[in-house]
Parts: C-alpha cells; structure tokens; sequence
C-alpha cells in the first residue's frame, strides 16, 4: 500500500530557505585575519555585500553590517540574535512574508540550532523562486478555467472571443485563439475553448460578464486581484529581476496573497 502515496502526490514543489539561501561551506566571510587587518571592508565592497557572517575559531556568532545599503563608509558589527534565524527547511513563501512583515533584509539558517546557511533579499531573484510562483500562477490558472467552464456554457465563451476579434488585424489574437480551437475540433482533438486563453484573457471575461459576483466579489474587489498580471508578466520573462526599486519584497508578498486569496475564492464558490 506505500506505492499508493505515489500515485496521491500533488505534485508540489516545494522550495525551502536552503533552497535559496546559501551554505556556510560557500558563502564569503569575515576571519579572525580579517578583522585585525580591516580586511572585511575590501571583501564586501568587492562582493558589493552590505552583510558578511564572522567565522572565528570554526564559531559563528557575530556579522558586519553596512548601517545604509551599497554604502561602505560605515559598517556595524553585530551578534546574531534569535530573532536574525529561520529553521532552513521554511518554506520560501514563509521566508517572503517574513521578509515583508518583520522588514528585513536576512535570516541566518539553521539546522539544529548551529547556524548553516545565509538568505538575503538578493537570494529571491533566483530560479527557484520562479519556480514556486509558476505552479502558484498554474494553479490559479487551472482554476480560473474550471470555475469559467462551470459558469459558462462553451457557446458563451466562444460567443465572448468572437465579439473581441478584430477582422483587419490579421495577427489578431482572439482570431488566432479561434482559429487553434476550430482545428483541433476538426482533427477529433478533445480540447476545451480556455486552454488556449492568455492570462489576461481569464481577467477580462471575469471582469466584463461580472462572473466575480458569483465569488461574492464587487467590481472593486475584482479591481485588486490585477495586481496578479504584474508578476505574471515577470514570471513570463525568466531574465527579469523579481525584486528590484519598483517591484517591492511588500509587493511580491501581497500578489502572493492575492494569488491565495483567489484561488481559495475559486474553490469554495
């Protein structure tokens, strides 16, 4: 009966903080050599770190700071407190959200209470991260379809995308999403109208034929969930920073949530 639990698996990737973060065994440091010679300054300006974990004599208790980001002129040392850890089997999101709420930049890893590892900010822009906002995006994208279909008679949706087709753009969207349903249908190919909608497209329908109010959303409700495209958009393009001066930790967190928060909506209406 094991094999069983095989065959019941989700599927769900899960990314933790060690995911992300990095090992002591390869991070940059400060030695005992180090600080005597003010040899720590040159590291982080090299690195551009604004933080660097102390290791003397094989102990890791302390780490230099910069007291402003990017700027070396001034640099704190600090003991590791408890507040500074997170256990590094945390899941990502919960490393996210504590990012926003407790407004931090780092945690030190550990893995039976010694500390193991490092994870900034500057770790999210990773390729696991994506990973875990992409099943998140597939999820809310699976479910944003089921719930159309079930709402929805096919005819309407068809009915939907033929108003939007416009006949002098012949690379016209809504043509081509017609045009790649119809010849599928007439190969004997079982497909559904709404694997072949964009993103976009789930929030257009929803938001024209007022299908939110059958989630019990108002239209200015609905109006918050748009926030969701931003982060597809950067999710769509792999090369683009997740974290940067306009696309905030705060924002990612609270896209995240709404991501959650819908598809919660999606399954109990």
């Amino acid at each position: 009966m094991i094999d069983e639990l095989y065959f019941k698996d989700d599927g769900k990737v899960n990314i933790t903080a060690a995911s992300v973060g990095i090992s002591k065994r390869r991070w940059v440091c400060a030695t005992d050599a180090d600080i005597e010679t003010e040899n720590y300054i040159p590291i982080m300006q090299k690195n551009r770190f604004d933080l660097i974990p102390i290791v003397s004599n094989t102990e890791i208790k302390e780490y230099f700071i910069t007291s402003n980001p990017n700027d070396f002129s001034n640099i704190e040392r600090h003991k590791i407190t408890f507040s500074d850890t997170l256990e590094l089997t945390t899941n990502i999101r919960t490393v996210i959200d504590n990012f926003c709420s407790e407004k931090r930049t780092f945690y030190f890893l550990t893995f039976q209470k010694e500390i193991a590892g490092l994870i900034t900010i500057g770790n999210l822009n990773c390729r696991q991260v994506q990973i875990y906002i992409f099943q998140r995006l597939c999820d809310l994208e699976r479910s944003l379809g089921e719930f159309l279909l079930d709402s929805l008679k096919q005819k309407e949706i068809i009915d939907w995308i033929e108003q939007k087709v416009n006949p002098e753009n012949e690379n016209d969207k809504y043509k081509g999403i017609l045009e790649l349903y119809n010849e599928l249908l007439s190969l004997d190919l079982e497909n559904t109208i709404t694997e072949h909608f964009y993103f976009v497209d789930f929030f257009n329908i929803f938001n024209e034929l007022k299908l939110f109010e059958k989630l019990g959303l108002t239209k200015k409700d609905w109006k918050k969930f748009n926030s969701i495209n931003e982060i597809r958009k950067r999710i769509a393009h792999p090369t683009r920073s997740l974290i940067d001066n306009d696309n905030t930790i705060d924002k990612l967190s609270s896209r995240l949530k709404k991501m959650d928060e819908l598809i919660f909506a999606l399954h109990n209406n």
